[in-house]
């Protein structure tokens, strides 16, 4: 048999939902396909502002800390999502933001409510 009973059930369920849980996560969502697309225009945004690598601007990564956006970054972040999304953040907004994930996740709810307005 295996290894005990520490690595026994609990790490084979952990492993196969959590892998399946990630592959449904962006299917559930309504619209997932423009959420994805607006990922893709955010990582690019935030390539020119940063200079950063791709790779390294995951969900996850700090805006300041990991990516390297200045004060002066915020505010392209801004005039950006304006030009090239058709997203407008409030200013008061912009000092919110502590990772990628809180940007992309702000831009999509404000992006829904546009939409519904339509």
């Amino acid at each position: 048999m295996h290894a005990g009973p520490d690595n026994d059930t609990p790490a084979a369920a952990s492993t196969n939902p959590g892998g399946a849980s990630q592959r449904h996560s962006g299917e559930q969502a309504d619209g997932s396909s423009e959420d994805s697309d607006l990922q893709v225009r955010l990582i690019e945004i935030l390539q020119r502002i940063s200079g950063a690598d791709a790779d390294q601007i995951t969900a996850e990564a700090r805006l300041i800390e990991d990516i390297g956006i200045d004060s002066l970054g915020f505010y392209e972040i801004l005039i950006e999502a304006d030009e090239c999304l058709g997203i407008r953040i409030a200013e008061e907004d912009l000092l919110r933001f502590r990772t990628v994930g809180d940007v992309q996740q702000h831009l999509e709810s404000l992006k829904r409510v546009h939409d519904q307005q339509d």
